[in-house]
């Protein structure tokens, strides 16, 4: 796990309190990074999704995200690190400029972390129902983690062309985003933000989703109590 370490200067962050910079709106905490991964490592990574045999994802099973869909816990794919790094550290950034409460709450803290990334192959007839992405419990094959998610990170790695559906829809919002290759939407992970993958109605979406949290607690699986 990669740490963020960068000041923050609380006093100025307090002027901005009563200057009422803090004050946004529902959309305002949802930030669209438009081709922010560069293109040809998304086709390096895509190229490499399209050889992943479905038979080696992973199966979903709270019924949110149907069976049509393919999921990859951290796939071996050399580009996702670095993807990964540059999400976290120069998109991190830039979201801590637009929303000025996680600069303050979160921005600088020696134990915000990233998740290893959640990659999805939306096959046709795929859909990911609305969920939001707070607390998670169990996530890996080898490990179990427990942990409180701050952000969600949302990677688009193909052309919006090659598929219809498959839109980002949130529930307490009619706005809706139909991201293109090397896109990048951050938002809060938490319950205000439930989201939803709209049906793929043709083609095939490759995304990935990585998650920013505060603090970790990792256990053996032989280590979990019954109530996890």
């Amino acid at each position: 796990m990669t740490k963020l370490k960068l000041s923050n200067n609380k006093e100025s962050v307090l002027n901005e309190i009563g200057d009422g910079k803090f004050k946004l709106d529902f959309d305002g905490y949802i930030l669209h990074l438009e081709s922010f991964i560069p293109q040809d490592q998304c086709n390096q990574i895509v190229s490499c999704l399209k050889n992943f045999q479905k038979d080696k994802s992973t199966p979903y099973t709270d019924g949110l995200l149907n069976n049509y869909a393919d999921t990859y816990f951290d796939p071996d794919i050399p580009l996702i690190d670095e993807v990964s790094k540059k999400i976290f550290i120069d998109g991190l950034k830039i979201y801590s400029e637009k929303v000025r409460a996680f600069n303050w709450a979160y921005y600088g803290s020696d134990t915000l972390h990233y998740s290893e990334m959640i990659i999805r192959r939306f096959n046709e007839q795929s859909i990911f129902d609305y969920h939001h992405d707070d607390i998670i419990s169990e996530m890996f094959q080898h490990w179990f983690v427990r942990r409180q998610n701050i952000l969600t990170c949302i990677v688009y790695f193909n052309d919006n062309k090659e598929y219809t559906g498959g839109k980002l829809q949130f529930a307490s919002t009619d706005k809706v985003y139909e991201p293109n290759i090397g896109d990048v939407i951050i938002f809060p992970a938490n319950w205000m933000y439930y989201h939803k993958v709209s049906k793929i109605t043709s083609g095939t979406r490759y995304s990935g989703a990585l998650l920013f949290y505060f603090g970790s607690k990792r256990r053996m699986p032989s280590e979990l109590s019954k109530n996890w």
